[in-house]
């Protein structure tokens, strides 16, 4: 039995090398290679002839057909389409689009051998052309015929000429294997592929096809950045705006969800797919009138949850088959970077009037929220009054006298806040027959009234935050479309001589010196002598450095989208030295106080000192998301005032007017001495500069009780060697008993920051109000 069963388990692998033999043969067969590929084009047709645009309009199924007649596949394509057209059900519409398929299919008979076939521009002509020589029916005759249609009939024309030649250039083959527009037009095709499967919905509220693009969107700005992932949303987003003819909704929500995420590509998946999340719900919320309002969330969830189920082998894979492997023109990558530009700030000219509209609706519901005291007697009269023997008496004959008991009813009901017996005139209490059950239907209307009122006052505060909350995007927004446009500038000298010195140390293939908007130095070195780079060391960055006479930082290994590389930076000429102290208030498991310091990647040294309201987990909570959040625009080069006006909403509307929280935070440019403090709420900054010792008390209150344009504005200082810098919270001082601080500072001043924030901390203790103690020290030294 043993025996059998153990050889029906050996013969098991060898059926299955049978069967993989059998199917490869099978598909060396040319006739069956030829009508699998028959098969694809007649589907991918079918498909295509599914998209509709701009009212009815059908181009992508025309262009891929006089893309593939061009290659030889007319009678797979043209049947292709004609199914596709006979599926909608649309005889009219889809005879026209049939009739412009067998005219091109004629053009390119009539054609064959000539070498006019192999230009280019020649199927994309001729798709255009049979386009708008049957097309031209759906333009209205006489008073009709306006500037609008003509315009929109040279807009489908332009869009034919246009996805034909990409379609072309998608099935060509690449001219070398690092050809960047093969993968463009791939994506292009897949765009008009998913925008014409967008019409299938699963339960009424799920489209499978914009789930997935979404998903390419995000792979976009997970591989690529945020100005690939935000130029891609806006495409495949104005795709499907496109598909559903209004609006723009899509294109807002892609390429805002695509542009935060694409912030935090390096992050890792999770961090990347909670920001692409919360990114999208954000631009979603501004389409919650909108009927697939419901479907672009289910969507978002779906595409995201689909992101992140994927292994990460997939997604190397992806970079590796379309991102190509080398440099791209200069010419080229400053093109992409004016486009990104351009993008963003197109984006943020469009959340500024998004801020702007907000605003005036809120105006407007003020304005019409005004109180309806009417209201509340027009209630009452129907409750009560309509079934009243005297009603006619009253509402007909003696209507101008109820009306004035009514009117003078009104001031004293609305101080004390209900009615009573004692308000009513006596000739109209001595004549109602009813006033005790009248009164209390007033009080009940009055009550119904002013809790609608405070509803209303709520949504309009919580709308003006959002406003706001959008104005500090635009300026973010804004901010990124100036730098991303900013050109690096090559420096062909450098990168000879630095070519010269590594050959030294081992083969070295590409080298790529550029500076920055800025003027500062970087230097990328690609090839097999980057190992023996990095076992000198200092002494490579040395070396060079005397040879080019910049000061570089020593060599760093780094892998990136080129490869495994060995990168360095001009040095800044000052450095920050930190110490931070801490110590939670008695009793307390949790401190309310968090502070971090961190240096970006363009040089700017960071320190964020945060108190939460009280002490305890809730203040902790609080202070350390302004923290978090601040840190990462402030490494994504946002400047703290525009990162703050854009965090600030968010926290007022977390803690609804019942919690605040307090920010210090400095910023210094380690290559110009250049600095900034910016206080809400904080206690007072501690300076020595110049060997004279200042303070920086701050005015502003504090995040959460203060308005966005009330968060104060951050103060500009000039940093010097040994200058120093002091951050505390207010349990160590509010700044009205600090005359032992300053002597502590004035006697301490040559000890270590590490040194001088412990002693701070622990001299606090007993001092002023027992609450959370943080002490921040900075002191500034230049390199020799």
């Amino acid at each position: 039995m043993d025996k059998q069963r153990a050889r029906r388990s050996a013969s098991i692998p060898v059926r299955i090398g049978h069967a993989a033999a059998w199917a490869a043969g099978l598909w060396k067969q040319e006739h069956l290679r030829t009508l699998i590929t028959g098969v694809q084009r007649f589907v991918l047709c079918a498909v295509l002839a599914q998209g509709t645009i701009l009212g009815g309009y059908m181009p992508f199924g025309l262009a891929m057909t006089a893309a593939l007649m061009a290659r030889g596949a007319g009678l797979s394509a043209l049947g292709g389409l004609v199914c596709g057209v006979m599926l909608r059900g649309d005889g009219f519409h889809g005879g026209i689009y049939a009739a412009a398929a067998l005219l091109v299919l004629c053009v390119m008979s009539v054609c064959a051998g000539l070498r006019v076939m192999s230009e280019r521009w020649f199927a994309p002509g001729v798709a255009t052309f049979a386009s708008a020589a049957c097309t031209f029916v759906f333009l209205p005759l006489g008073a009709e015929l306006t500037a609008s249609a003509v315009l929109t009939f040279l807009l489908v024309q332009g869009i034919t000429f246009g996805v034909c030649w990409m379609y072309g250039a998608a099935f060509a083959p690449p001219r070398d294997e690092n050809d960047w527009r093969r993968p463009v037009t791939l994506l292009v095709l897949t765009a008009t592929v998913l925008l014409s499967l967008s019409g299938i919905n699963l339960f009424g509220v799920f489209a499978p096809a914009r789930a997935g693009a979404l998903l390419l969107v995000l792979a976009a700005a997970y591989l690529g950045g945020p100005a690939a992932g935000a130029a891609a949303g806006v495409a495949f987003g104005a795709a499907m705006d496109l598909n559903i003819g209004y609006g723009a909704l899509f294109t807002c929500c892609y390429g805002l969800c695509a542009l935060v995420a694409g912030l935090f590509h390096d992050s890792g998946r999770g961090w990347f797919s909670v920001c692409a999340l919360g990114g999208g719900l954000c631009a979603a919320m501004l389409g919650v009138e909108h009927p697939l309002f419901i479907p672009l969330i289910a969507e978002l969830f779906c595409a995201v949850l689909m992101f992140a189920a994927l292994p990460p082998f997939v997604w190397e894979a992806i970079r590796r088959s379309l991102l190509p492997d080398t440099l791209m023109g200069e010419a080229a990558s400053q093109r992409v970077r004016r486009l990104a530009g351009t993008c963003a700030t197109e984006a943020a000219q469009a959340f500024y009037e998004l801020y702007l509209a907000m605003l005036h609706g809120v105006s407007e519901g003020k304005a019409a929220g005004d109180r309806n005291i009417r209201a509340v007697f027009d209630y009452a009269s129907d409750h009560v009054c309509k079934n009243c023997m005297l009603c006619t008496q009253c509402w007909q004959r003696d209507y101008v006298s109820t009306l004035a008991a009514l009117n003078d009813v009104t001031q004293p009901m609305l101080q004390r806040g209900r009615a009573e017996m004692s308000d009513f005139p006596y000739h109209f209490a001595a004549r109602c027959a009813r006033l005790p059950e009248l009164m209390r239907a007033i009080n009940s209307a009055l009550f119904a009234l002013r809790e609608r009122e405070s509803l209303r006052r709520q949504q309009e505060e919580n709308q003006s935050l959002l406003a706001r909350q959008y104005a500090g995007i635009t300026d973010i927004l804004r901010q990124l479309g100036a730098e991303v446009t900013q050109d690096e500038t090559a420096q062909p000298l450098m990168e000879r001589q630095v070519r010269r010195y590594a050959a030294a140390f081992g083969w070295i293939d590409r080298v790529c010196a550029v500076r920055d908007s800025q003027g500062r130095l970087t230097v990328e070195l690609y090839g097999e002598g980057i190992d023996d780079i990095m076992k000198q060391g200092d002494g490579f960055s040395a070396g060079l450095s005397a040879l080019l006479g910049v000061t570089l930082t020593a060599p760093e290994k780094k892998k990136g989208s080129q490869g495994i590389h060995v990168e360095m930076h001009e040095r800044a000429p000052y450095r920050a030295v930190v110490g931070i102290g801490r110590q939670q208030k008695e009793g307390a498991s949790v401190s309310g106080d968090n502070a971090c310091y961190f240096l970006t990647d363009t040089g700017t040294a960071c320190l964020l000192l945060s108190d939460g309201m009280g002490s305890g987990a809730a203040a902790s909570r609080d202070s350390r998301m302004l923290i978090t959040s601040l840190e990462r625009f402030l490494r994504a080069g946002i400047s703290v005032g525009d990162a703050l006006h854009a965090v600030s909403p968010a926290l007022r509307l977390r803690s609804d007017g019942m919690r605040f929280t307090t920010l210090d935070a400095f910023t210094l440019d380690l290559f110009s001495g250049r600095a900034e403090n910016l206080k809400c709420g904080a206690a007072p900054t501690y300076m020595r500069l110049n060997g004279r010792w200042t303070i920086l008390p701050g005015t502003a209150l504090p995040i959460g009780l203060a308005e966005e344009d009330e968060l104060g504005d951050a103060v500009p200082l000039q940093m010097n060697d040994g200058d120093i810098v002091v951050l505390l919270s207010d349990g160590v001082t509010d700044g009205t008993d600090d005359k032992w601080v300053r002597q502590l500072l004035i006697a301490h001043a040559g000890d270590s920051p590490k040194e001088i924030a412990a002693q701070l901390v622990n001299e606090a203790k007993g001092r002023g109000h027992d609450d959370d103690r943080t002490v921040m020290v900075m002191k500034i030294e230049k390199l020799e």
